[in-house]
């Protein structure tokens, strides 16, 4: 109140706290013994109608009631319904009539009332009463009444006439002819049901009050509780009427609380009484309040009647349509029906993890994402995903880009095909292909939480990498190789660069720079798995130098390789495995003497793809060895590795190797290995030379099974033992073991002590047998023999004349031209086999040479 002014109404008459305008005008009006008009027509306010004033004042109305009566403008506010338009209420500021407020359909037109509290404040009606939300009185622990129990018609606060001569607290609803007559009924007397102690519906009507209606509530706070609230008391109210069999406890307690009725015929209207609000309120906030015992059955049995209703027999599109009661509801609209989505709608509202969401990404959201992702996915999160199979994934790279799509599929409606299109991967469902197959079509829950939760890792983490920029600025026209300091370094290290290694390493430089396979295919190439075991520490450097080069050339600042680190996701179970539980030192011991992939993967315990995985992944690889030495006469490089001095005295001299084999494990030509012994002035031997073949060393019950039986031939033979074919050859004469007509070319087989079916048999004689099967067995499942050719890195003609002169020998044709290729059934049992063989010669493989590609 302000201070006493000459403007002021002698009389003073204080409000009641949380009393309406029009309460306190009336009373106001009736201790200076007239009527509201008249009242307001003395302090100034002519015309003013009191029903408008307290929805909200004009600044002519808060003026001159402050200055007439001494009460603060913002007590004034407080007693009108502006505190809460937008939240409970909806005024037209214009018009000042109430529209359709946000949640329940009661208007405020009208008022509610608590007969106790109006016995208690002598006939002062609250502003709250107004409220939708209001339905029950919490210091009388009782319903609010909405009618007058004489006349049935909303209580009224004031009446047209001066009313001096009606007592406080009646009923002044004019009845009769001309409404002449009021009702005259004693409001205070009017008998309310009292709640239960503990009531729910007393507790809904709390968790109303504090948490919508308090003041200094932020309105979105507000605004969002009454969403939730309103939206689920709704589909109660619906659902008592049709489902009540089913519902469960507390349910029939809250009905038990409201005398047991079953909502009146204006449900639909969404609660405009107390009886209703009080309903639908307090089984709304059971479902909401997961604490509580019976809410997690309320929320299932509201979305159970709910999509009855709806006669929808798939749940996204019913649950868009509760999508207006915020991220809280359908989070947990989600969970109810998690089970009943297809797996890529599990990804899309992150339904397989605890906090489901309704999707709301923006475009450009997806777009910030992509930018974050490389077409493939990272190599250690990759380890994380893939299963521990028993035997390699066919399409790895298919697998890893199907992910990277996936990723830009949580929280947003973007459609797969959409995000591979814009990760650069076309070949969209070919990669989906790859994940279903390596999964056997069973895509686990764990999975696909997994990807959510990264994908949402990766929205809330910076990312110091734009591959976005990398996709479009760098391919295989655009990235640099220097090349004159790759014939540096290979001349240095006695390695091969002829064109096809140059090319390989420029592919291997591009892959570095976009984080994935250039390309699209879904095939990593076949020498890939070669190269990557056998970059040293230096060559390795030296591709990040040519990495590190060519972003500064395009003045982009950012690592040359990145990925997120696994803590984002420490506490996460993933469906694969972790690598930091990967022994990296004995898997850099195990490689260092290059032992098969297979057989070390074996060793490990882990699948051949995990193990390149990792390789890629923190950069382990086969060693080169390297010795220092001065340069030979004439050279300006020293020697170095398998081609140095003592490397090559201890090969040639003590092992008795031969060149030949001497080159293949070094990785060079012949010719290198001939003018390094020059260079050091080792001595070569000649062909007749050569030792011979020793009793003590090989029998003739050995040869004769090597050569006649295995099929072996005297070349492979005579590499085996470290002598020249020649020295085979006599010996076969010697003793009298018959020469084969059918050529030199050696059984690929014939250290494995199996049996051949004669199909095998007959092909195992024939040149480059085994090369020929590996390309065979690598084409199933390509598009095309072009395409299989091609991640082959060989030319489809030769490629197509494998596959004719194996079918040739066959006598049978075992591929099929479809799309993708497949196997015949006159082919499986022969694909059976050669798998097995094959796998079998791996796993007993000697050590690989050490080359460059």
């Amino acid at each position: 109140m302000t201070e006493w002014t000459d403007e002021r109404i002698p009389l003073w008459v204080p409000p009641v706290e949380g009393e309406a305008l029009d309460s306190w005008l009336a009373a106001y009006s009736r201790r200076l013994r007239t009527d509201v008009s008249q009242f307001l027509s003395f302090v100034g306010l002519h015309g003013a109608r009191p029903n408008h004033m307290v929805r909200c004042l004009t600044e002519r109305e808060r003026h001159v009631l402050s200055q007439r009566t001494g009460l603060a403008p913002e007590g004034l506010m407080e007693m009108t319904l502006e505190p809460w338009d937008g939240v409970a209420v909806t005024i037209d500021r214009p018009t000042r009539r109430l529209i359709r407020p946000p949640n329940w359909r009661h208007s405020g037109n009208t008022t509610r009332c608590c007969p106790g509290c109006l016995g208690e404040s002598a006939g002062r009606w609250q502003i709250s009463w107004r409220l939708p939300w209001s339905f029950a009185c919490t210091r009388h622990g009782t319903l609010l009444l909405d009618r007058c129990p004489e006349c049935g018609q909303p209580p009224m606060v004031h009446g047209r006439r001066i009313l001096r001569d009606t007592p406080l607290g009646v009923c002044v609803y004019g009845t009769g002819s001309a409404h002449a007559v009021r009702c005259g009924f004693f409001l205070p007397r009017a008998a309310t049901p009292l709640l239960p102690k503990g009531s729910l519906v007393m507790k809904a009507q709390e968790e109303i009050n504090s948490e919508i209606l308090r003041a200094g509530v932020p309105r979105e706070v507000a605004a969002q509780r009454g969403r939730e609230l309103a939206m689920l008391a709704h589909s109660a109210l619906l659902s008592l009427r049709s489902s009540l069999d089913s519902a469960p406890a507390a349910v029939h307690a809250v009905l038990a609380e409201c005398g047991g009725g079953l909502p009146e015929a204006q449900y639909h209207h969404g609660g405009s009484d107390s009886h209703n609000a009080a309903l639908g309120t307090a089984i709304a906030s059971v479902a909401l309040h997961r604490e509580q015992d019976d809410s997690d059955a309320v929320l299932s049995w509201l979305m159970r009647t709910d999509r009855l209703r709806r006669h929808s027999a798939h749940p996204t599109p019913w649950l868009a349509n509760w999508e207006p009661a915020g991220p809280g509801v359908t989070s947990r609209a989600l969970a109810v029906v998690a089970e009943e989505l297809t797996w890529i709608a599990r990804l899309r509202y992150g339904a397989a993890t605890a906090a489901p969401a309704w999707p709301t990404l923006t475009d450009e959201d997806v777009q910030r994402r992509a930018s974050r992702l490389p077409a493939m996915l990272w190599p250690a999160w990759t380890m994380r995903i893939l299963p521990r199979l028993p035997k390699p994934v066919i399409r790895l790279a298919g697998l890893r880009r199907a992910c990277a799509n996936l990723l830009l599929v949580p929280g947003t409606f973007w459609e797969y095909h959409q995000a591979a299109k814009l990760l650069g991967n076309p070949r969209a469902y070919e990669n989906r292909e790859a994940l279903d197959t390596s999964l056997d079509k069973k895509r686990p829950n764990e999975l696909a939480a997994f990807l959510v939760l990264l994908a949402r890792a990766l929205d809330a983490h910076p990312v110091p990498i734009d591959y976005h920029r990398r996709r479009s600025t760098f391919s295989e026209a655009s990235v640099k190789l220097d090349m004159d300091a790759l014939q540096e370094y290979c001349r240095r290290r006695g390695l091969r660069s002829g064109p096809v290694h140059s090319k390989r390493l420029r592919w291997r430089l591009l892959r570095i720079l976009l984080g994935a396979d250039p390309g699209i295919s879904s095939r990593t190439p076949a020498w890939n798995a070669d190269l990557s075991q056998q970059f040293s520490g230096e060559f390795r450097d030296f591709l990040f130098q040519q990495a590190t080069a060519n972003l500064k050339t395009h003045d982009i600042d950012e690592p040359v390789l990145w990925q997120p680190p696994l803590t984002w996701l420490n506490n996460v179970a993933s469906p694969g495995l972790d690598p930091e539980t990967i022994d990296t030192a004995k898997l850099t011991a195990m490689l260092v003497p290059v032992h098969p992939l297979a057989q070390t993967a074996d060793t490990m315990g882990i699948s051949e793809d995990h193990i390149q995985l990792h390789i890629e992944s923190i950069g382990i690889s086969a060693s080169l060895r390297s010795v220092s030495c001065s340069p030979a006469p004439g050279r300006n490089i020293p020697r170095q590795g398998l081609l140095s001095s003592e490397e090559l005295r201890r090969l040639y001299l003590e092992q008795g190797l031969s060149y030949r084999k001497v080159a293949q494990m070094a990785g060079c030509s012949d010719t290198t290995v001939r003018r390094a012994l020059a260079e050091f002035k080792i001595s070569t031997r000649s062909a007749r030379g050569l030792p011979p073949i020793l009793p003590t060393k090989i029998s003739r019950e050995w040869l004769e099974n090597e050569y006649s039986i295995k099929g072996r031939s005297v070349p492979n033979i005579a590499q085996e033992v470290g002598v020249h074919k020649d020295s085979v050859s006599d010996q076969l004469q010697r003793w009298g073991i018959p020469k084969r007509p059918e050529g030199p070319y050696s059984n690929p087989f014939a250290s494995l002590n199996v049996t051949l079916s004669p199909a095998m048999h007959r092909l195992s004689r024939t040149r480059n047998c085994l090369t020929r099967l590996r390309n065979l067995l690598h084409m199933p499942g390509h598009p095309s023999i072009t395409a299989a050719a091609k991640s082959l890195d060989i030319p489809p003609t030769t490629l197509r004349r494998q596959l004719r002169g194996i079918e040739a020998v066959l006598g049978a044709t075992v591929i099929a031209h479809t799309n993708p290729l497949s196997i015949l059934p006159s082919g499986a049992t022969f694909f059976g086999e050669a798998r097995r063989l094959i796998a079998l010669l791996d796993n007993r493989a000697k050590p690989t040479p050490v080359r460059l590609g």
